[in-house]
């Protein structure tokens, strides 16, 4: 180890052909700094790049290589480009300014020298260099932290979410069987509930700091409302029977019941979240015995509204909105009315509130015009078209043919037994692309459901492979994707994919999504 008293002083590397500057550059600087000596251009350049110091003083003035040809060598190789370089010149001197600076210089010096002042330039520049260095490396760590959290995104929304959509679905699927106990079905209930719930916390992780910073992609599709708020029902069910507080839920002053149908268009699990976290409110402000109610209207503009009998406390009613704002909650984050606000201006709305001791307090999603409700069906309805008319296929559900391409089995499994009860029977696998494409090469397919990452070829390169072949361009694709970031839309939509299945889906979404693209 360098214990020497110059070990952590800066060197300088001070350029001249005249000995006698060499010998006054040394004496000024000696005493604060590491101090190198170079005769001339070719012996500076050997120096700096067997070991590049802080800095160079350099003389523009020297026989066989002058200043400014030693300056575009030093800035042409990358182990020296960033050495700061003053340049030394005489008064008498006509120096270029312009070219010293377009070759990188940082300062000028004349002669004869005032010490002060040199020390004074030479700190200011290492003091410069050090802060431009500092800083490289703050973005050196902030690009990795950036790829790491890439690397987390992809991770999270492909390995997490792919096998919660089996959590989801799974127990549902379950519990429209036969002879199974009211024991069993709380538990599988409770399964499912327990995997909605991770779900939106892995959503609202990767997705608030989106909605933050005004980034996030908003793909919407029709959302039942109804089904949604039945949901988050459930979710706080527990909490709720502990305070003995009922729920109800409106739709234009009439009551909704679960088997009914209300579709604004968003996204179902950022509608999912806003609601939860304000029902989640609504469950902790109520008072024991109390009503929380949910009124759903269209008119004069789409809005969803939640009312409990609990009063905003005075002291934080004018910052709710604001983030961690909380009163007399122990486990509080105060993040649950400022996140349900982005959500809502996310879905091209707003949230408000009003609250009183004596009529309770009421949160407002205000929704724009593009969430206008897509219609109200009541259980066994048939969904019409604009123009009235029923789509109709062109085959039966019992003839078509449905190709299923997912690595993962489970997801596969799922697909084909949703599909099954809508009356669809024939069904193939392949669980890479590279067996998707053998598959359609030597079969005929009336409609393929693709997940984006798969092993080797991917989901994109099956959508390119059918899109360049006569034979296949026609059969209805549908990507199945956990990542609909606007980027990767815009890609998909170059190689003629036009229809998304975002993970995790339901099962009314995944049959309308295969009815739509198959009535198409």
């Amino acid at each position: 180890m360098d214990i020497s008293p110059t070990a952590n002083k800066a060197t300088i590397l001070a350029v001249d052909d005249t000995p006698d500057n060499l010998s006054l550059i040394s004496g000024i600087l000696r005493n604060e700094y590491k101090v190198k000596i170079a005769a001339n251009g070719k012996k500076a350049l050997d120096i700096a790049a067997a070991a590049p110091p802080d800095l160079i003083l350099l003389d523009i003035t020297m026989p066989d290589m002058d200043g400014y040809e030693v300056c575009r060598r030093l800035k042409q190789n990358p182990a020296t480009q960033k050495i700061p370089v003053i340049f030394i010149s005489a008064k008498n001197e006509e120096i270029d300014e312009l070219v010293g600076l377009e070759m990188g210089t940082v300062d000028y010096i004349t002669k004869p020298f005032c010490p002060s002042i040199v020390l004074a330039r030479i700190k200011t520049h290492l003091a410069l260099t050090a802060a431009i260095k500092e800083l490289e490396k703050q973005n050196a760590v902030l690009s990795e932290n950036v790829r790491l959290r890439e690397n987390v995104e992809k991770m999270t929304r492909h390995d997490l979410k792919a096998p919660l959509t089996a959590f989801i679905n799974i127990p549902e699927m379950l519990l429209r069987e036969t002879g199974i106990s009211s024991d069993h079905k709380e538990m599988l209930g409770v399964l499912k509930q327990s995997a909605i719930r991770m779900l939106e916390m892995i959503n609202r992780s990767l997705d608030m700091c989106k909605i933050e910073q005004g980034t996030y992609n908003l793909v919407c599709v029709p959302v039942n409302i109804v089904k949604v708020v039945y949901q988050v029902f459930q979710q706080f069910d527990r909490q709720a029977k502990l305070k003995n507080i009922s729920y109800s839920i409106f739709f234009n002053g009439k009551h909704a019941s679960p088997e009914d149908v209300i579709e604004f268009s968003g996204e179902e699990f950022l509608f999912y979240s806003l609601l939860s976290n304000l029902v989640k409110n609504a469950v902790e402000a109520s008072p024991v015995n109390g009503d929380i109610l949910v009124m759903l209207e269209d008119t004069p503009s789409p809005s969803i509204s939640i009312k409990n009998q609990g009063a905003v406390p005075p002291e934080i009613r004018d910052r709710i909105l604001q983030r961690y704002t909380t009163s007399g909650k122990e486990k509080g984050t105060g993040l649950g009315v400022y996140s349900a606000r982005l959500m809502a201006r996310t879905l091209g709305g707003d949230l408000n509130f009003t609250t009183s001791a004596s009529d309770g307090t009421t949160f407002t999603v205000v929704l724009g015009s593009a969430a206008s409700p897509a219609g109200y069906l009541a259980q066994d309805q048939t969904i019409i078209s604009g123009a009235g008319q029923k789509h109709a296929m062109t085959k039966s559900r019992q003839e078509i043919k449905i190709l299923i391409v997912d690595d993962f089995f489970y997801m596969r499994l799922i697909i084909k037994d949703i599909l099954k009860k809508e009356g669809y029977i024939h069904f193939f696998e392949a669980e890479d692309g590279e067996k998707a494409i053998s598959f359609l090469k030597q079969n005929q397919a009336d409609l393929v459901l693709c997940d984006w990452n798969i092993p080797g070829i991917s989901g994109l390169q099956v959508a390119e492979f059918m899109q360049n072949n006569e034979m296949l361009k026609s059969v209805p694709f549908i990507m199945i994707t956990a990542n609909t970031a606007l980027s990767q839309v815009e890609e998909a939509a170059e190689k003629g994919v036009r229809n998304y299945l975002a993970k995790p889906f339901s099962p009314d979404l995944l049959c309308r999504k295969v009815e739509a693209v198959l009535s198409q």
